[in-house]
């Protein structure tokens, strides 16, 4: 410095002279570093979105709705489709819910919500499925994740083909629990999808969403679901909280034989998240069912159709042309719309086994509406057994109703899985 600035005068302009330049240069720096984080870095807690939907589950029509296709983070609203691709599991045989399965270190290590589960135990799948819908326990959905999925990241891909499946084509899954990862969104359309369909195609395993508490190693472990016994007609289905995502909602209610799905997100505290959705299931059952919008079905192509032709069918509103007289009668419609065929017959199949009774002599039909979606009806029914069915499988948490139409379909045994 003495040798560029020759004097004690000029050695200390120069070290000003440099220490403001370097300090310029460390401003610039950190502001491009700052530019660079902000770009890949996920939203904060502040930047959080407020959204919610309502839909009636029977017909697929929004009730009400506002930000309900901006993505969110779904916190342990993700355990939603780790509890679908159990399901599917159970439905196919490849898992009992008293099959035991292992617990392995990462899934212990999982931060709580957890059941506090030890390396090298083993729990039942369907202890696990009640640690999710009560506790929401993050080891519980980890240790299933892992039986299904051999690897919780092979799991996530595996939630990533079934929400393609679903229609959700705006979320991405990370992990089985729902646990922060800025890449893991959702909205909450795709939110009531998923609900829908654990409605639609598994209602023999819905009834987990309804309990409030169970015991588990002499220990009783309690729900978080504060609108269960509270609120009218409400019998699940999911809680979730991050600080990036505020407080979400996953309800389902039933009131007079009509079902609403609705799904608050983003919420400031559980209070305000609760009585939001209150309000919304209020609302939505004293909506007019003709006026409603319905619920945008995926735009993507459909695949896996049966190889079958179906014989089309007017909505509720009319009557279908070319139907035989003998078709006359009451007929029950389970379930809502489906996008594909098979979530009907497994509908079917699955009424079948829970009223077998008020069933018998009923006709099967998938019947395919409006030229992109189908319905699970039984036909060829008089009006006390068409009502003493829905009466018994109400009961049994399926969605259901009668009607007094000319009915047309295809058999459930002409049906191609």
């Amino acid at each position: 410095m003495t040798r560029l600035w020759s004097g004690s005068g000029c050695v200390s302009r120069g070290f000003n002279s440099c220490r403001r330049a370097c300090s310029g240069l460390m401003a610039g720096w950190l502001a491009m570093v700052a530019i660079m984080i902000a770009a890949v870095a996920p939203p904060s807690a502040n930047a959080r979105v407020h959204a919610y939907i309502v839909v009636d589950a029977q017909t697929g029509k929004v009730l009400e709705a506002h930000n309900a296709d901006t993505l969110c983070y779904p916190a342990s609203l993700a355990k939603l489709m780790t509890l679908y691709i159990t399901f599917q599991e159970l439905s196919s045989g490849k898992m009992t819910l008293a099959q035991e399965i292992p617990v392995s270190l990462h899934a212990a290590d999982q931060p709580p919500m957890k059941l506090g589960l030890r390396p090298g135990e083993r729990i039942t799948v369907e202890s696990a499925i009640l640690a999710i819908t009560t506790l929401s326990g993050n080891d519980a959905a980890v240790v299933l994740a892992e039986a299904i999925g051999g690897t919780e990241t092979r799991f996530a891909q595996l939630e990533n083909r079934t929400a393609r499946e679903l229609g959700l084509n705006h979320t991405t899954f990370c992990n089985a629990s729902g646990l922060p990862n800025w890449r893991q969104k959702t909205t909450a359309s795709d939110m009531a999808k998923l609900a829908l369909a654990i409605l639609h195609n598994f209602p023999e395993y819905y009834h987990f969403f309804d309990v409030r508490s169970f015991d588990f190693q002499g220990r009783t472990i309690y729900g978080h679901d504060h609108l269960l016994g509270r609120c009218a007609g409400v019998d699940g289905m999911k809680t979730g909280f991050t600080r990036a995502s505020g407080y979400n909602i996953v309800t389902s209610a039933v009131r007079d034989g009509r079902r609403l799905v609705g799904v608050v997100m983003g919420g400031s505290t559980i209070w305000s998240r609760d009585r939001l959705m209150v309000s919304l299931i209020n609302r939505g059952f004293s909506i007019d069912h003709g006026q409603t919008l319905t619920l945008a079905a995926s735009k993507e192509a459909e695949t896996g159709r049966a190889a079958v032709r179906y014989t089309k069918t007017s909505d509720e509103a009319g009557e279908p042309a070319n139907v035989p007289s003998s078709r006359l009668g009451w007929f029950v419609q389970v379930g809502g719309n489906y996008r594909y065929p098979l979530p009907v017959r497994r509908a079917l199949e699955s009424a079948l086994r829970t009223a077998p009774g008020p069933l018998k002599g009923a006709r099967p039909l998938v019947v395919k509406v409006g030229g992109r979606w189908y319905r699970a009806r039984f036909s060829n029914m008089s009006r006390s057994s068409a009502w003493e069915a829905c009466r018994v499988l109400r009961e049994r948490r399926f969605t259901c109703r009668v009607s007094h139409l000319r009915s047309s379909g295809i058999d459930l045994a002409s049906a191609g899985r």
